[in-house]
């Protein structure tokens, strides 16, 4: 007889007593939102990180896709844990991230994981983050400042590449990764077309200005500016294919296509044309190199060019002719790149320093748009280059290059017949072509988000590609 066991009244008393617990919890958290509602958010915020991080010990890659899925809910849920001033706050996004990077450099270093061998891309890491570091601790609002800008825009998403080799070493947890991208991925989708739609936005952050031109609105839901919005979405176009060719379901199949076609609409809402130009070349790169995609894909590509092409005339003097045929967009990327490169010369192997683009160059008289704010490079190269010089621009762009030394060194050896490479790794080189290209048109410092889920996916196709790959590698139809 277990003797351990508890008796059914017992059990009956504890359950009795969990629900009165959460019946008060629930009563004093409706009595601190309406008396003391700072005290509400942070007890929000604290449950919010502690069940997260909670997640951790269970099972850390639930707790990793979890993560990744809430990150864009955490300003409106209230699962961010404000400080005092002066002290960077503990954001839902720093703290499960790094508690959970530590807690799996802890388990390598006692022994119960293994330390994966590093790639080229791992091995480019230092060429980057040592002059981000350098150039941070120069930062124009002080060296808190600088690193807490540089932690959110770039560490943290290397942090998550790091926690995705370590997590998807099994090739069948990468579609859980892909298919929490492009969940997360959708539900901004939808919101950026309604708010485009109607202009009902519940989940806008930011105080930027809501229409571009005439009718066309400035979404900004969920990332706070188009152009985020719209890279997040086509860095999850490539994982949309891919869950579509994975699927063995019909059904599946139809569902995946059309997230594909919710996401394609969703960055033609942003009316950003570097996230279209994102949105069209990541799904075409991925149909180069499968092939077998190339005829489905491409003759969308070029109905929709022909489509556009003949219209024009008729579009050209609409609200949307005049937004994606604006030349005042280019003209201003063109002065801010003449007067990046002369503030560059006055520093050019370490940079000015972390956010002293707009300073500086309001003192050679160039603002943005003319009106009284500081301006930005709109260019994330040359952001780079004038925050942190050659050195920082050339460890980013060796960075790039390991990345895709990487990926071209564990798929050409898996590569099938009549293929490049196996379909993992045709996935992660659309997804390099959607990020690295749209970045040369605006910051990608303030799109932390789509950088994260970037890198994270970078993260998982690497080691589930090491891990064996993608279950259709092996089939026969597949590689016809």
């Amino acid at each position: 007889m277990d003797t351990l066991a508890p008796s059914r009244k017992t059990a009956a008393l504890l359950n009795a007593l969990a629900v009165l617990m959460g019946v008060i919890g629930a009563m004093g958290l409706a009595w601190a939102a309406l008396y003391r509602p700072e005290f509400a958010d942070q007890i929000i915020a604290l449950s919010a990180i502690s069940f997260t991080l909670a997640l951790i010990y269970f099972d850390p890659l639930l707790a990793f896709l979890v993560w990744l899925f809430f990150i864009p809910f955490a300003p409106f849920g209230r699962f961010d844990l404000h400080m005092p001033e002066g002290i960077p706050d503990l954001s839902y996004t720093r703290v499960v991230g790094s508690v959970l990077a530590v807690y799996l450099f802890a388990q390598i270093a006692l022994g119960r994981r293994k330390l994966l061998t590093p790639t080229f891309f791992d091995l480019a890491l230092p060429f980057f983050v040592i002059p981000l570091l350098w150039s941070a601790m120069r930062g124009y609002l002080g060296w808190l400042w600088g690193l807490q800008s540089t932690f959110d825009a770039f560490l943290i998403p290397l942090l998550a590449y790091f926690i995705a080799r370590q997590l998807i070493t099994q090739p069948e947890n990468f579609p859980k990764l892909a298919k929490t991208a492009v969940g997360i991925a959708l539900v901004i989708a939808v919101a950026a077309i309604i708010e485009q739609a109607t202009g009902f936005a519940p989940f806008r952050i930011g105080t930027t200005t809501r229409i571009y031109t005439g009718d066309i609105r400035k979404v900004a839901s969920f990332l706070g500016n188009p152009a985020y919005v719209g890279l997040a979405l086509a860095v999850a176009t490539p994982p949309a294919i891919m869950l579509a060719i994975e699927s063995k379901h019909h059904l599946h199949k139809a569902g995946y296509l059309l997230a594909l076609v919710v996401l394609e609409i969703g960055i033609l809402s942003t009316f950003n044309r570097s996230a279209i130009l994102g949105g069209t070349l990541g799904p075409l790169t991925f149909s180069i190199l499968n092939r077998r995609l190339l005829k489905y894909v491409l003759p969308v590509i070029l109905a929709i060019v022909l489509a556009v092409g003949l219209s024009w005339s008729a579009l050209e003097n609409t609200s949307i002719g005049r937004r994606l045929g604006s030349e005042s967009p280019i003209d201003y990327r063109l002065e801010a790149m003449q007067t990046g490169l002369e503030i560059h010369k006055s520093a050019p192997y370490w940079g000015v320093g972390w956010g002293w683009f707009g300073r500086l160059a309001a003192g050679k008289g160039f603002r943005e748009n003319g009106v009284n704010v500081l301006s930005t490079t709109h260019n994330s190269y040359l952001n780079l280059l004038v925050s942190g010089g050659y050195a920082l621009l050339g460890g980013y762009l060796l960075m790039i290059l390991g990345l895709g030394a990487t990926l071209i060194l564990i798929g050409w050896p898996r590569r099938k017949a009549r293929r490049f490479f196996p379909l993992y790794i045709q996935m992660a080189f659309g997804n390099l072509v959607a990020y690295f290209i749209p970045i040369a048109f605006f910051d990608n410092t303030f799109s932390g988000y789509a950088n994260l889920l970037f890198f994270a996916l970078m993260g998982g196709v690497i080691s589930a590609t090491l891990g064996g790959g993608s279950h259709t590698d092996s089939s026969s139809e597949f590689v016809k």
